[in-house]
């Protein structure tokens, strides 16, 4: 009791009284300070020159905070909440501005699950595609295209999201707009050189169909990922619908209408490749105001140093090293760009065979493209599920069986949605007298497939990128060594069912990439 009458006894502070020049003082206890106000005061030198609330939220993750901290210590819902509060008291003078209002999770669930039938849309265009550069020319250039277009996009999604995630909008849209600029002539080249190469004889067009369609196909390729990164989906479909049309016409009327058709449909990919680039800079025009002040007086010694051409040699340098992956950040681009890479040869080595003769196991690929966004959507909301759930149990058992009940529903739905798409289909080729076991096999296989999409979007997201793509690798080389040694005997039917092993092999391999975090509570704070 002697102890702690002593130290219940002792100062706070002491403050001396206003005027009091002879030592005499007043005992107080320490005033209360704004723990947001003391926050904003560590960290305003290193972000003073904040052009927007993004650089203060990486500042403030970089420091340690997180959303859990946010929400005990500070009272904000997450980081970013935080960051608009700290990134507002950097300048005294600006007036409380609301924060944006979230939209209702039923809007977001439904614009990712629209990009199952964004996906589908060029598809409308492939009968007259197909009357107008032959058979060959088709498989050939969804094949090169639909595997180029699938690595460029994934690997220019993979920095633009990085940057975005440090702060720098218009860096982002920088990246996506010199990334669709240059994927174009990329498709055009790479369907020059196989024609040139003599790995496709050229049909009565020389072999300009194959490039048209790969150029095409990259276009819109680059279209849809760039209006998908901005959220305005419904401008791609706006845009593309007069393709719908036309191919619809096609079907309808003949090939009389082959040539408007294909006009139309060349308009349209134009259209949304045009949009989607006006987007990334509007992107660029609402961040320049607010940064130009930084950039002036950050480039005033440079001109001193360097010469009158100094800032303009400093600002080329700037906007290349925004364009190209760091040293720090090379690792995993190249991760990013072999995920893309496997997953395009994986799915394409397995449906390239058998668009020219087999049309059932070539249309199997259809529902799984259809349920991607559903795909997309459980993966965005397992980790939300995790943070939700944190709140509602109290030991990291009950956490971790719940987790695990969680992910594989979620790889249960993901496979239903393909399931779903893909009955219909079946019906209408079996009553048509297209279906064959082939097709019904390839179809499971493709559920399946769309599960361990799910599980491999969850990988990517914790960084477990050697697993995932040891684990593609490894079902790739499974399918492609048994199916050689199966398909001579067995045919199609071989083959899809070793294509079906394989995903299911691709499931497990996975599963047990995620197995040591997925009960991991700190991965979800």
């Amino acid at each position: 009791m002697a102890a702690a009458r002593a130290v219940a006894s002792d100062a706070t502070m002491v403050i001396p009284r206003p005027g009091d020049t002879g030592g005499a003082t007043m005992l107080l206890p320490r005033l209360a300070v704004d723990p947001v106000d003391e926050l904003t005061e560590r960290i305003r030198p290193a972000v003073a020159h904040a052009v927007d609330a993004l650089q203060v939220a990486a500042r403030l993750e970089a420091d340690g905070i997180t959303d859990r901290l946010a929400r005990s210590a500070y009272g904000y819902t997450d980081v970013f909440a935080l960051a608009e509060e700290v990134f507002r008291r950097l300048d005294p003078g600006a007036p409380p501005v609301d924060p944006p209002r979230e939209r209702p999770a039923w809007q977001v669930a439904g614009r990712e699950v629209s990009h199952g039938v964004l996906y589908l849309l060029p598809a409308a265009a492939f009968p007259a595609v197909l009357n107008a550069v032959g058979t060959r020319s088709l498989v050939a250039g969804l094949v090169l295209a639909g595997a180029l277009g699938w690595i460029w996009a994934g690997g220019a999604s993979w920095l633009a999201y990085r940057r975005l995630g440090a702060g720098d909008p218009a860096a982002a849209g920088r990246v996506l707009r010199v990334a669709a600029a240059a994927g174009i002539p990329a498709a055009a080249l790479l369907g020059t050189a196989v024609v040139a190469g003599g790995a496709l004889t050229p049909g009565a067009d020389g072999g300009l169909g194959l490039v048209a369609l790969a150029t095409g196909q990259m276009t819109y390729q680059m279209a849809s990922t760039l209006l998908m990164f901005y959220k305005r989906e419904g401008l791609l479909l706006v845009a593309m619908l007069p393709a719908v049309a036309g191919g619809a016409a096609y079907l309808l009327v003949g090939p009389s209408v082959r040539t408007a058709a294909l006009a139309v449909t060349a308009a349209s990919v134009l259209a949304a490749f045009a949009v989607g680039v006006r987007e990334t800079l509007r992107v660029r025009d609402t961040a320049a105001e607010r940064a130009a002040a930084a950039r002036a007086e950050a480039a005033k010694p440079g001109a001193e140093r360097l010469g009158g051409d100094g800032p303009s040699r400093a600002r080329t340098r700037g906007r290349l090293a925004a364009v190209l992956p760091s040293p720090a950040e090379r690792p995993g681009f190249g991760w990013a760009v072999l995920y893309a890479a496997l997953s395009a040869a994986y799915l394409l080595h397995a449906q390239h065979r058998y668009v020219l003769g087999h049309l059932d196991v070539a249309l199997a690929a259809g529902p799984l493209i259809a349920a991607m966004g559903v795909v997309e959507w459980r993966a965005r909301r397992f980790a939300e599920q995790g943070r939700a759930l944190l709140r509602r149990v109290r030991y990291p058992a009950e956490f971790a069986v719940r987790m695990w009940l969680r992910l594989l529903s979620n790889v249960a739905l993901c496979s239903g949605a393909v399931v779903v798409f893909a009955v219909p289909l079946l019906l209408a080729l079996h009553s048509a007298g297209h279906l064959s076991a082939p097709g019904v096999v390839m179809a499971a296989a493709h559920a399946v497939l769309a599960g361990a999409y799910y599980l491999g979007f969850l990988l990517a997201g914790q960084g477990r990128d050697t697993a995932l793509c040891a684990g593609l690798g490894i079902a790739l080389v499974a399918h492609a060594a048994v199916g050689a040694l199966l398909r001579p005997a067995g045919g199609a039917l071989a083959d899809t069912s070793v294509f079906l092993g394989s995903a299911v092999l691709l499931q497990v391999l996975f599963v047990l990439g995620l197995a040591p975090v997925v009960g991991q509570v700190r991965r979800y704070r």
